[in-house]
């Protein structure tokens, strides 16, 4: 296999043409690129200079490609789509290949001042449309939610930082807004790349290699970082992983690919696929989403680059075929705009969904959004045309005289010839202030989303899905999934793998402290909270396309608003009285119990775990300990994603045979460095509080739990099932009435630990933010060097219960269908506890 480690080898521009007006990505000048075709395997003879055409039809229709996926991929945010394509690795590579011929035929400050151009215009009318509709809600709601920053608004000057609006927003006009901070930061850092990369060819990219695995350790050990790394972490990570196909795009330009043929980019494409598998086989990334772990996506990257460069001369043509071309020239006329407005246009079609068709199924969403980003394309790409110094047009296509252009002249002689700046900040201000104030109404983000770390290293979004309205989002464009940060108010919560989801609440206060809400004083009061609650819960119910909804409430003064909305998923009618499994809020039970072992003196928190009569020889006795295993940071591998288990997930497993499956395999990392959520722990916990106690798990339930808090329609399920053990990490059942007991005896009463036990369970000063069966739900903050939540608690299956001490209420919700389907996100469930806890405070 041809390596790429070599020197470029062609020249950088034989043909010395100039660029077209076109933009690369959301940034770059579509101009020619050295493209040799994989089809020929053959670099042009010597001596015949080939002829090269006006636009490089390749880096064009991969453009193009990467945008559609990106759009595609913010409307549906499902776990696959991540793995298609890789937009961003795409995308970068192609502003690269594009940027190198100019970087070495014009002046470097001529250069940066068109590139500037044509990335800012667009940029700022964006801006000015958003920021327009912001301080128009803010003005009409004042309120934290709605607030603006004054020293966030420079970044929408110039974006070497991201830019921010406010939490009301929830991202969806400014997550995306990374990617042109990262192609900033990359234009002004070409002039030396593209040096290095002339001095050293492509052993340069063993910089951004090193940074991205660097910044991946890191963010896996946050114990390892200095302090300042939490604030630039994602700048670093961006900027190391997409200089790499930066610099690939460098060496594109200069031909020096060429010398691989079809069956060497085959081969890097199998390469980058295995790494991938291999990866995640071994490290287990929390999710698999793809653009949340940099390894993952530089993997994934070079995969789908090696596939696009190994049929360049097919995916070339493209752009001479009579439908894809036009499709083609006009994304590559049109890219910035698409790439800035399209989250709007995703908001305006999930609006849509939830107004007029609420049954319509998430993928056919894509059918409204693809005609809304026309319209908002087709408003403001003259701005674009603008600023890349080309005669302004409503509907650019190819110059070829094509079917697609002549209907978008037809169409453009009904609009006028010209547009002012003025009058379209004016039209884009009032357009922007309809969308975001009827798409989006008053209030949403913070009643319906957490703020959340996203890839950019901002916190306005959220991670979570959706906005107020029952609109039923996605996680917000460029979201990073959850995780617990603890520097302040917009802190996001956690997510180690299979974690509860993270529920929002407009108060934080610590889990020690109790600031009861104020209680309804008589019966009219609670009938009032329970239409309330009912109305809350039917709005997000319809808006999820969720069967059915059990919700129940324990108020401060101990009394309980129970209620349904909707239907069984076959039409029968809900009983709240009827009982289901609560699978992994089991965990806080086992937890529990193992801590009312410690209080006895029966083992120690920090004493390595004994030997396990029931599995003897199992590897990973004597090197965790109690503490490890009840906070998942003890390393010990999920039984069901073992090798072993393969061949026993149709036959009926228990604890005992559930843990043969792992007896043998090592621990996935040192005890107490990384975090992972585990059932294999718990499972091991619960066999050794039998062992410690001689009594069953089962009347340890009973005589220890049930009985403590009242739980007299609670029982440990017994039935065998496929491929599940249950037992300690997940086999109660349960009603809503039982669990709203059980979360009061246990978080309010302290009938079921004493206080120290319980302020071991929800203790979190830990670099995981994990309690011992317990996780943290933010927003959080740290106060007087304390980290403080809004609420605690855990999810399991259908199933979530949680505590919000700064109202001191108790929630318990059962759902028709599972929290960790694709259809339903956790997040989704956060908004409505978030809907109820709000209800509830007024």
């Amino acid at each position: 296999m041809t390596t790429l480690l070599e020197r470029p080898t062609g020249p950088a521009d034989p043909a010395g043409s100039a660029d077209p007006a076109g933009s690369a990505d959301p940034a770059g000048s579509a101009g020619p690129a050295a493209s040799v075709g994989a089809d020929s395997a053959a670099v042009p003879a010597a001596g015949r200079p080939q002829a090269r055409p006006a636009r490089d039809g390749f880096l064009d229709t991969v453009r193009a490609v990467a945008l559609i996926r990106v759009i595609v991929w913010h409307t549906l945010a499902a776990v696959a789509i991540s793995w298609f394509v890789a937009s961003m690795p795409a995308m970068f590579f192609v502003a690269g290949s594009l940027l190198a011929r100019s970087l070495d035929r014009r002046p470097w400050r001529q250069l940066l001042r068109t590139r500037l151009r044509r990335l800012l215009l667009p940029f700022w009318t964006f801006g000015a449309v958003v920021l327009v509709a912001l301080l128009v809600v803010a003005r009409l709601e004042p309120g934290a939610d709605t607030a603006l920053s004054p020293l966030s608004l420079l970044a929408w000057v110039f974006p070497l930082t991201d830019p921010h609006g406010s939490t009301w927003e929830a991202g969806w006009a400014t997550t995306p807004l990374w990617y042109l901070r990262c192609y900033l930061w990359l234009l002004l850092l070409s002039p030396l790349m593209r040096r290095a990369h002339r001095r050293w060819g492509l052993r340069v990219l063993i910089v951004p290699i090193v940074g991205i695995f660097a910044v991946d350790q890191l963010m896996r050990h946050p114990e390892l970082a200095p302090a300042a790394f939490d604030a630039v972490k994602y700048y670093a990570g961006d900027l190391a992983c997409f200089s790499f196909f930066w610099v690939l795009g460098f060496s594109h330009s200069d031909g020096a690919l060429a010398g691989l043929d079809r069956r060497a980019r085959l081969e890097w494409a199998v390469i980058g696929g295995v790494a991938a598998l291999v990866w995640v086989r071994f490290v287990r990334p929390t999710d698999l989403v793809v653009n949340d772990h940099y390894p993952l996506l530089l993997f994934v990257g070079i995969a789908w680059l090696a596939v696009f460069l190994a049929f360049e001369g097919w995916i070339g043509r493209a752009t001479a075929h009579r439908i894809l071309g036009p499709v083609v020239a006009w994304l590559g006329r049109r890219s910035i705009t698409v790439y800035l407005w399209h989250p709007i246009a995703i908001v305006g079609a999930y609006w849509l969904r939830a107004t007029f068709a609420p049954s319509l199924p998430r993928p056919l969403v894509l059918v409204l959004v693809f005609p809304l980003v026309l319209v908002l394309t087709v408003l403001f790409g003259r701005v674009e045309d603008f600023s890349a110094g080309r005669p302004a047009q409503w509907w650019p296509g190819r110059d070829d005289g094509t079917r697609v252009r002549r209907v978008g002249d037809a169409l453009g002689r009904h609009l006028p010839r010209r547009l002012s700046p003025v009058t379209a900040l004016v039209v884009g201000g009032v357009i922007g202030a309809v969308v975001l104030n009827v798409v989006v109404p008053s209030g949403a983000a913070t009643a319906a989303v957490g703020a959340a770390t996203t890839p950019t290293g901002t916190v306005d979004a959220g991670g979570t899905s959706g906005t107020a309205g029952g609109l039923a989002l996605p996680p917000a464009p460029s979201a990073k999934p959850d995780q617990a940060d603890f520097g302040g108010a917009d802190g996001a919560g956690p997510v180690p793998a299979a974690s509860p989801a993270t529920a929002v609440s407009a108060t934080m206060v610590p889990a020690t402290t109790t600031v009861p809400a104020a209680a309804p004083a008589d019966d009219t009061d609670i009938a009032a909270l329970t239409a309330d609650l009912q109305a809350v819960t039917d709005s997000w119910r319809t808006g999820k396309v969720v069967d059915g909804v059990e919700l129940g409430v324990m108020l401060p003064d101990g009394r309980t608003v129970t209620l349904t909305s909707g239907t069984e998923t076959g039409g029968a009618a809900l009983d709240p009285a009827q009982d289901f499994p609560i699978t992994s809020i089991t965990k806080t039970m086992t937890a529990a119990i193992v801590l009312q072992l410690v209080h006895d003196g029966k083992l120690a928190l920090d004493d390595p775990l004994p030997e396990i009569d029931a599995v003897p020889g199992l590897s990973y006795v004597g090197k965790v300990t109690v503490r490890q295993i009840l906070d998942h940071t003890a390393g010990i591998e999920p039984y069901d994603q073992s090798a072993a288990y393969q061949a026993a997930r149709n036959g009926p497993l228990t604890a005992a045979t559930a843990l043969a499956l792992i007896k043998d395999e090592p621990l996935e990392w040192a005890p107490g460095t990384q975090v992972g959520y585990s059932n294999s722990g718990y499972l091991t916990l619960g066999l050794l509080a039998e062992q410690l106690t001689g009594q069953t798990y089962q009347d340890l339930l009973q005589q220890r739990i049930f009985d403590v808090a009242g739980m007299d329609h609670s029982t440990l399920d017994t039935t065998p099932s496929a491929g599940w053990a249950g037992f300690s990490a997940g086999g109660v059942k349960s009603t809503i009435g039982d669990l709203l007991a059980y979360g009061d005896a246990l978080y309010r009463e302290k009938a079921i630990l004493t206080a120290d036990s319980l302020a071991a369970m929800l203790d979190i000063e830990n670099p995981f933010n994990t309690g011992l069966g317990a996780f943290p739900y933010c927003p959080c903050d740290t106060v007087d060097g304390k980290k403080v939540y809004s609420s605690i608690g855990h999810n399991g299956g259908s199933a979530t219960l949680q505590w919000a001490p700064a109202q001191d209420i108790v929630i318990a919700v059962d759902l028709t269908e599972s929290l960790f389907t694709d259809e339903l996100k956790q997040a989704d469930v956060a908004e409505l506890l978030t809907a109820v806890e709000a209800a509830v405070g007024t």
